[in-house]
């Protein structure tokens, strides 16, 4: 089971993959709202670790945030359901986002990240 620190390690990583990609002129921008919420992921694994709590899939993530740790997690349900949704019309729908569109998702991520980070 990963520890706190190692997903935080992983949201990192996912955040120099998205922010390297060139949203006005690379043709790879359908993977950036992907790095954008497997970094939202790993925030909020990160938070679940510490309560010694891993989610094995999406499902019991989602049933992690709701039920187990809504209190802490509640505020950010909204914005990490939306990245989920946007990246999955990326990879699955073969959906591609102007780069205004991916530029709007960053304070969706960046709330994740703000708001998890207060939580330690």
């Amino acid at each position: 089971m990963p520890k706190k620190d190692e997903h935080l390690s992983w949201a990192i990583h996912d955040r120099d993959f998205w922010t390297s990609i060139d949203l006005d002129t690379s043709p790879y921008t359908d993977w950036a709202p992907t790095g954008m919420f497997y970094e939202a992921l790993h925030w909020v694994e990160a938070f679940l670790a510490t309560k010694g709590y891993h989610c094995g899939d999406h499902k019991q993530r989602k049933l992690a945030m709701r039920r187990i740790y809504r209190t802490d997690l509640v505020t950010i349900e909204a914005d990490y359901s939306n990245l989920k949704k946007i990246s999955e019309k990326a990879r699955y729908d073969c959906h591609k986002h102007t780069a205004d569109e991916i530029r709007q998702l960053i304070p969706l991520v960046d709330h994740i990240k703000n708001h998890i980070s207060q939580l330690f």
